[in-house]
């Protein structure tokens, strides 16, 4: 009878060990998988300078703010950044901002703005930004928005880092 007991024990230890072998396999691909996707995500900056942006990111540096000649936020967005239109109204203040491409009558076209990790309500508040303050202007589309910074950000998304602001 104890070697009968004995043998289903080995006999069960054999099953559940085997059983287990290929749930270990599947995991370490699920890991080795899982690490290869959060090591890819993540936005990839493209510095702007007349090419195209990619994986929907365009930076614009203090460098090519200077270069410009920008002494506001507005007008540094408004030189260096093509995927958006900014229009100023006949006293040359902020009038509209939006983004090129397809737009839709129910959602707002304003991109959100973030002004050293805080949400700036509105656009206007541009032109009281200091150029030579900027450090980078990062600018996503409506898709690396949503993703970075929800659902209000379909339209897009302005980060402005400042020289003296801490890091967002």
């Amino acid at each position: 009878m104890t070697a009968r007991l004995d043998g289903l024990k080995m006999a069960t230890e054999v099953t559940s060990s085997r059983l287990l072998e290929p749930k270990r396999g599947l995991m370490k691909a699920f890991y080795g998988s899982l690490m290869v996707v959060l090591l890819g995500c993540g936005p990839s900056l493209h510095q702007g300078g007349g090419s195209a942006s990619q994986a929907g990111t365009f930076l614009i540096t203090a460098e090519q703010i200077e270069k410009s000649g920008a002494h506001t936020a507005w007008e540094a967005l408004k030189q260096n950044a093509p995927m958006l239109t900014l229009r100023d109204d006949r006293n040359g203040r902020p009038a509209s901002m939006g983004r090129r491409g397809r737009s839709s009558f129910l959602l707002d076209e304003a991109p959100m703005i973030m002004l050293d990790g805080v949400r700036v309500p509105d656009f206007h508040a541009l032109e009281t930004i200091s150029a030579q303050t900027i450090l980078t202007i990062v600018i996503y589309d409506g898709v690396e928005g949503t993703t970075y910074y929800g659902t209000d950000a379909v339209s897009g998304v302005v980060v402005i880092r400042t020289k003296d602001g801490r890091p967002s």
